[in-house]
């Protein structure tokens, strides 16, 4: 890498897409080094945040039947399930028994759920445990409501917060029309999307961003990925955290698709902290990626670990068996010279570990 042009970078220079682009033929360390000099700009402290929180899939009958998913309800391979209400609330209880402070309801384009059927579910999750952030949904459901209903989508975000919602999960894939044509044309389209971040960011909720990558997407189409979601956080900033996830293959059907490596992970996590210069947080990936690797990733950038993912099932449903508890994240995050932060959903932190 030209020197002058790598001392811009670690004085926070912002980078064009052509740069970005250009990125991914750079030497690997040498961009770690880098994106470390970038996460040092907007977070100084060597502190790296978990979360204690609880995935809930409260049905996979999904009529998105998306090519990635390896998990919803396929006829002679996996039974399609609703879970009663009372078995969510079995869930958050136990959540709360370990302390946890965040549940993620997560379901599908189920074609018989109501915005009716959502309403209930938050507020019955909400009123056991009001002091438990509802982190839950996704654009892509919240599209399928609007349209179901013929409402705009302000005012089925507008019921959702009322009911008890406190943020909603980007679950972007990747933002790029072509590959979402290919994948998962069902699920809604990438100005979709940013017409859910817009809403989220008209009722005062926040959100994320994830990635999924390593679906045939061009390095363009990285990039351009990257440019949605930072175009989208200068115009609504309510996207607290960037969360990369390599495209788990096998079971799915795209299964003849070559899994994308760790060191495309590490390099993807690096130029997203270049180029995303408006997002704090970038999570390590370590449920897709495993423990070692997701360590890696925070002396390239990354400066958060998200959350344990108690009962996370649809990762798993393509193979991948990577677990982690509270105490794996505080040994992790020591040993890579960090210190380890219980947090929030909000990013507030709730205990050091010094």
């Amino acid at each position: 890498m030209n020197d002058a042009f790598a001392r811009e970078l670690r004085a926070g220079r912002r980078v064009t897409r052509d740069e970005a682009a250009g990125l991914f033929a750079e030497d690997l360390l040498e961009l770690g080094a880098i994106a470390d000099a970038r996460r040092r700009l907007v977070h100084p402290e060597e502190t790296v945040g978990f979360i204690v929180d609880r995935i809930i899939n409260f049905t996979n009958i999904c009529e998105a039947k998306c090519r990635f998913c390896a998990y919803h309800a396929r006829a002679g391979v996996i039974e399609p399930y609703d879970l009663r209400l009372d078995e969510i609330i079995e869930k958050a209880d136990a959540l709360a028994r370990a302390g946890g402070t965040q549940i993620m309801l997560q379901g599908g384009l189920n074609p018989e759920y109501t915005i009716e059927s959502y309403v209930t579910m938050l507020r019955a999750v909400k009123e056991r445990h009001p002091d438990i952030a509802l982190h839950s949904f996704s654009p892509a459901e919240t599209v399928h409501l609007a349209k179901r209903h013929g409402m705009p989508l302000a005012d089925v975000i507008g019921m959702l917060k009322h009911a008890g919602l406190d943020s909603m999960p980007g679950a972007s894939d990747l933002l790029v029309d072509r590959v979402r044509r290919s994948v998962s044309p069902r699920k809604c389209t990438v100005d979709e999307w940013r017409a859910v971040m817009d809403a989220l960011a008209a009722h005062g909720l926040f959100s994320s961003a994830t990635m999924t990558y390593g679906m045939g997407e061009t390095t363009d189409e990285l990039v351009e990925h990257l440019d949605v979601v930072r175009s989208t956080q200068e115009r609504t900033g309510v996207i607290r955290a960037f969360i990369p996830w390599s495209f788990s293959p096998a079971n799915t059907a795209l299964s003849d698709v070559e899994p994308a490596t760790g060191t495309d992970f590490l390099r993807i996590v690096a130029i997203a902290r270049i180029y995303l210069d408006n997002v704090r947080y970038i999570q390590s990936g370590w449920l897709t990626e495993g423990l070692p690797l997701a360590q890696l990733a925070l002396a390239m950038g990354a400066n958060d670990m998200g959350g344990v993912l108690t009962e996370e099932v649809v990762v798993q449903a393509t193979g991948v068996g990577t677990r982690a508890t509270a105490e794996d994240f505080i040994a992790l995050i020591r040993d890579a010279g960090k210190t380890p932060v219980l947090r929030n959903s909000r990013y507030e932190i709730i205990r050091r570990y010094d």
